[in-house]
């Protein structure tokens, strides 16, 4: 019993020890943002097609929440998911006197770059 307590413990350290040092890695890029709602993806759109399951990010295609929000997608990244929550994430910036929001969307385990 104890050699199998000692491989599981081996093996959860081998694979679990990355997992979170990405995590700190992902949030530390989130310092300074604020957790700003949490949404229910219901569809997305772009100018080829549509589709009612989250299928990632594509440059310019515009997700769709259960409220009838939206944000735009300012990069690619794709991932499958049907519903999935994502928690909206902003930043305010301001330069030359004016101000904008920064925004980044979390689905799961991916972080996207979004416009409002």
């Amino acid at each position: 019993m104890k050699i199998f307590s000692l491989i599981f413990a081996l093996i959860f350290f081998l694979i679990a020890l990355p997992i979170y040092a990405k995590l700190a890695d992902d949030l530390n890029d989130l310092v300074g943002y604020t957790i700003t709602a949490s949404k229910t993806i219901n569809r997305w759109y772009d100018d080829k097609k549509g589709n009612d399951t989250f299928e990632g990010c594509d440059h310019g295609r515009v997700i769709v929440f259960d409220d009838n929000s939206s944000l735009t997608c300012a990069e690619y990244g794709y991932q499958y998911v049907y519903r999935p929550t994502a928690i909206i994430l902003t930043r305010k910036i301001t330069a030359k006197g004016k101000s904008f929001y920064d925004v980044k969307m979390v689905v799961g385990n991916e972080i996207y770059d979004m416009s409002m």
